[in-house]
C-alpha cells in the first residue's frame, strides 16, 4: 500500500482523500496552514497531522506526496517533495503565473517528466473514449475540436481574487484537454471574455463567460466555449469532428430516467449538479493511475511540462483579451505579447 502525505485540507484535498481511500492508497499524514482543517480531515482519514512540510514529508511511511495547498504555495512544495525523495502529484495548475511555472521547470530540469499534473478530466471514461476514438482514425483525420464547459454557478466572490481569473482556474482543464486531443500545439490564440453573469466579477477584474478559438501549424482548430453559470446544471462536453465523422463526449445525467407526457416527449433527466457527481470516477482513476506509477516506477501520462504549457495558454488568453488580438504562440512558451 502506498502511503501519502496530504498537504492541503481544503475542498479538493477532501476529494482527493475519497479517491486515495477508493484506489486503495492510505493518507498517512495532513499538513495545512489551517490547523482546525488539518485535524479535521486527518480525523475523517485516520492520519497523522504535521506541523510542517517538513514534517509530512519525511513520516516515515510516506511514498508519495499529494500537494493540494492554494496554488501560490504549489512550486515551493513540489520542490520539497522532489528534493525528500518522493513521488510528487500536484493539483493544477501548476502556478499561478507563468513566470511561476517556468521557475518550477527550470529547478526540476528532468526531474519535469515525473511530477504528476492533476488534470482529472483525461481520466473521464467518456472522454478518454473520445481520445481513442481520434486516436484510431475512427473519424478520418481530425479537423476541430469544441470544447463547453460551464458551471452551474460561479464561485464565491471571495475566491475570485486569489484562482488567478477565469483563463487560470476555469479554463486551464479546457486547455490541456485541447492540447491533448489535438495531438499538436497551438500556434495561434484569439480569446473573447464579457462579464455577463455576475457584474461584481467585473470589479474584481475578471470575466465569467469566455470563448478562445486556438489553430495548431497543420491547421486543426479548437474552439473552447466557458461560463460560470449554466441554470441546467454542470455543462460539460466535447466534440471531435473529422474527414469521416464526428465524436461526442455528451454529459452524464443523474438517471437514465426519460419522461414522456402530453408537454413532454422522452425528456431525459437534468444534468448534475456539482463537479463531483459528475468527474468523481475520474478523481479515482486519476489516483489509481498515480499509485500504478508510484509501484511500478511508470513516468505519469501527464506531468508538469503540461503544466508549463497550459500555464502559458492561460497567459496568452488573458493577453490576447487585453490587446483584441489574436496571439502568435511560442514552441518555448516565451511571453513575446507586448501590451
Amino acid at each position: 500500500m502506498i502511503g501519502l502525505a496530504l498537504l492541503g485540507a481544503g475542498r479538493m484535498a477532501r476529494v482527493h482523500a475519497k479517491a486515495i481511500s477508493a484506489a486503495g492508497g492510505k493518507v498517512i499524514t495532513v499538513y495545512d496552514v489551517i490547523g482546525p482543517a488539518a485535524k479535521s480531515l486527518a480525523a475523517e482519514t485516520g492520519a497523522s497531522v504535521a506541523r510542517s512540510v517538513e514534517e509530512a514529508l519525511h513520516h516515515a511511511e510516506v511514498n508519495a506526496v499529494l500537494v493540494v495547498t492554494s496554488s501560490d504555495t504549489h512550486v515551493d512544495c513540489i520542490l520539497q517533495g522532489i528534493e525528500a525523495g518522493k513521488a510528487v502529484m500536484c493539483e493544477k495548475p501548476l502556478a499561478p503565473t507563468l513566470s511561476d511555472a517556468q521557475r518550477c521547470i527550470n529547478a526540476l530540469g528532468p526531474q519535469a517528466r515525473n511530477v504528476f499534473l492533476a488534470f482529472n478530466r483525461r481520466f473521464d471514461p467518456s472522454h478518454a473514449a473520445l481520445k481513442r476514438a481520434v486516436e484510431t482514425g475512427e473519424i478520418g483525420n481530425l479537423e476541430q475540436v469544441t470544447i463547453t464547459s460551464r458551471d452551474p454557478a460561479p464561485p464565491p466572490l471571495d475566491y475570485l481574487p486569489k484562482s488567478g481569473g477565469l483563463f487560470r482556474d476555469m479554463m486551464i482543464h479546457d486547455f490541456d484537454m485541447a492540447r491533448w486531443l489535438l495531438g499538436e500545439e497551438p500556434v495561434s490564440i484569439y480569446s473573447r471574455g464579457s462579464c455577463l453573469v455576475d457584474p461584481q466579477i467585473g470589479k474584481l477584474g475578471d470575466i465569467d463567460t469566455a470563448c478562445v478559438a486556438l489553430a495548431t501549424a497543420s491547421g486543426k482548430q479548437a474552439v473552447i466555449l466557458n461560463s460560470r453559470r449554466a441554470a441546467y446544471g454542470y455543462d460539460q462536453r466535447i466534440e471531435a469532428f473529422g474527414s469521416a465523422g464526428m465524436v461526442l463526449s455528451d454529459n452524464p445525467r443523474a438517471t437514465s430516467v426519460r419522461r414522456y407526457s402530453s408537454t413532454s416527449f422522452g425528456a431525459p433527466d437534468r444534468l448534475f449538479a456539482f463537479y463531483m457527481d459528475r468527474y468523481g470516477d475520474s478523481y479515482r482513476r486519476e489516483i489509481e493511475t498515480f499509485l500504478s506509477g508510484v509501484a511500478t516506477g511508470t513516468p505519469p501520462p501527464v506531468n508538469a511540462l503540461d503544466g508549463l504549457r497550459t500555464a502559458y495558454l492561460a497567459e496568452a488568453a488573458g493577453a490576447s483579451l487585453r490587446l483584441g488580438q489574436a496571439i502568435e504562440l511560442k514552441t518555448n512558451c516565451e511571453a513575446s505579447w507586448h501590451e
